[in-house]
């Protein structure tokens, strides 16, 4: 095991005199105009004798550094770390000026951004051999992204990705005809009527964290800096979103990602859709799924009981495809 567990007690504490000193040297970050006019915020992370790269990419109204926690721990496994903002999110460019708002054109936007960084920060920075790892909504980027730019990654790691995200019982051509229906009337950057602006007393029971320490030290951070307090989504990112995990779950919709994937599912996820990740999963060669008791949506923000396991498998993984 080449990684140590942060401590659950005292765990902010822990973070801010263990792992941000320990990655403040080989840290970097820039902006990268992928889109005339939109730049992007990326952030790099090097590493002393790095025997790969990773990309992490984020889910719905989260940032790069959400997950400053998970590169300590690819940094202390051996691998360079690169993260993103994705447009509309933390740092980056914003279509709609009001942070608790989450907007997309299009998705192929993201996916256009995610090749940019890729091209501009990782693989200049970065050691081959190069991996991604997703997140929910970052999942449904990372897997077209494979579909569309083969050869640049040699296995990937989805963390409850969206594939089918959940839509409060509603069919995926239902959902996709309410956010047409509010874009044709104007309504395209206005939030979905049932998504809420951003509240700092976030509830902790309904959120997609099992562990309290790490909820409550990004509520922090929210409360403290106004770029991460993307809460709800526009009609014209849920109808976005429906048309990707329409072509997602579609019987082709995994055809051209062939390199070793491994998929992680929360045991009470509720954002997205469990079983279209396994099917997904049972469509590509070199596929496997690993469910992670005690969890929720955000896997990565469990108890240690949990991280445990899931870090353990991490490493697993990445050991199998970089010492090949």
């Amino acid at each position: 095991m080449a990684y140590t567990l942060l401590p659950e007690e005292n765990y902010a504490k822990n973070l801010h005199e263990t792992v941000l000193p320990a990655l403040k040297p080989f840290h970097e970050y820039g902006m990268a105009e992928v889109t005339k006019g939109h730049p992007i915020r990326w952030d790099w992370y090097g590493c002393e004798n790095p025997r790969g790269s990773i990309l992490i990419s984020h889910g719905f109204t989260e940032s790069g550094y959400k997950f400053i926690e998970m590169v300590w721990y690819f940094h202390q496994m051996g691998f360079g770390v690169c993260t993103v903002d994705h447009r509309g999110h933390g740092h980056s460019w914003r279509a709609v000026k009001d942070p608790s708002v989450t907007h997309a054109e299009r998705f192929e936007d993201y996916v256009d951004d995610l090749d940019g960084i890729v091209q501009q920060v990782l693989l200049k920075k970065g050691k081959a051999p190069y991996f991604l790892y997703s997140h929910s909504m970052g999942g449904a980027i990372a897997a077209t992204y494979l579909k569309t730019h083969p050869g640049v990654f040699k296995a990937a790691l989805f963390n409850a990705p969206m594939i089918r995200a959940q839509t409060a019982g509603l069919s995926l051509p239902v959902t996709g005809a309410i956010a047409k229906a509010g874009c044709a009337l104007g309504m395209g950057q206005k939030m979905v009527f049932v998504h809420k602006l951003y509240d700092p007393e976030e509830s902790f029971e309904d959120s997609a964290a099992t562990g309290r320490a790490r909820f409550d030290w990004y509520s922090s951070v929210r409360q403290r800096c106004s770029h991460y307090r993307n809460n709800g989504a526009t009609y014209a990112w849920l109808r976005e979103t429906v048309k990707i995990c329409t072509a997602l779950t579609a019987p082709d919709g995994a055809k051209g990602i062939d390199i070793p994937t491994v998929f992680f599912c929360a045991q009470k996820d509720t954002f997205v859709d469990s079983d279209a990740i396994r099917a997904f999963s049972a469509k590509i060669p070199h596929s496997y799924c690993i469910t992670i008791p005690n969890s929720r949506h955000e896997i990565y923000r469990s108890g240690n009981d949990a991280m445990e396991i899931y870090l353990r498998s991490i490493e697993d993984f990445l050991d199998a495809h970089t010492e090949e």
